[in-house]
């Protein structure tokens, strides 16, 4: 969802910041992103979903908007996590609520979520969020609260996925999560949907993104059928899409 104009001040090639706490867009090196964050006071908020309490897939932002308006409440912020297969089911680990629901998945195959390596993003109320190669976390012992897998994993430890090429012509919509080393701090990112040019990157660029935000670690989430959406009205009927797993922010 873009945001929309009275929500954001733009001010040169900085810093575009809403009124809303975490959200705010960010042009660097010719792309435009949305980006919200969350604080490490805010871990705990940060929630992820697939099925609704029957056990059949959510589907999309209007599915999650269901759910939580059930509970008596509404979405602050969610996007799309990792890329999916025929269901809409999680093409690896899933984990909500501390319960896994897909397993760790560690085959070889096409497309973009087998472009190893890959990776997981979790999060883990006492050890904190982070992004791991997927092996690599399938040897670590967590238990985290959240977790999706994803791929390709565009950093660890600061180091650029290898398959990533600067020239690159592929440039499409993307969204990723990376960790800020610092302070922990959760960044959500999405290249701008409505801009025909800044909003469709490159690998490359994207990850680049994240080592100028303080990410070492960043993990990819899906393309062109990436949303974001923040704060929306509570009568908003999002458009019609195809989600696995959502990170979501709710009140």
């Amino acid at each position: 969802m873009h945001f929309p104009s009275w929500l954001l001040t733009l001010f040169g090639f900085a810093t575009l910041t809403s009124h809303l706490h975490g959200a705010e867009t960010v042009e660097h090196e010719g792309g435009r992103y949305h980006l919200y964050r969350v604080d490490k006071a805010d871990w705990a908020r940060l929630q992820l979903a697939w099925l609704d309490e029957s056990g059949r897939p959510l589907g999309d932002f209007n599915g999650l908007s269901r759910q939580l308006a059930a509970r008596g409440k509404k979405i602050i912020f969610a996007t799309n996590a990792g890329i999916y297969e025929r269901g809409p089911k999680p093409c690896g680990l899933t984990v909500c609520a501390g319960k896994e629901l897909v397993p760790l998945n560690l085959q070889a195959g096409d497309g973009n979520f087998f472009l190893k390596p890959n990776g997981v993003f979790y999060l883990d109320d006492k050890a904190g969020p982070g992004v791991m190669e997927a092996a690599e976390f399938g040897q670590s012992g967590l238990k985290p609260r959240l977790a999706t897998q994803s791929g390709p994993l565009m950093l660890r430890q600061g180091v650029i996925h290898p398959a990533f090429q600067v020239n690159s012509p592929n440039k499409r919509l993307r969204n990723a999560v990376g960790v800020r080393r610092k302070d922990g701090q959760i960044i959500f990112a999405m290249s701008d949907r409505d801009d025909p040019v800044k909003g469709r990157v490159t690998f490359h660029q994207f990850t680049r993104l994240f080592l100028h935000l303080g990410c070492e670690d960043a993990l990819y989430l899906d393309g062109d059928i990436s949303s974001m959406a923040v704060d929306p009205k509570p009568e908003v009927k999002f458009t019609t899409n195809t989600f696995a797993g959502m990170f979501f922010v709710a009140e």
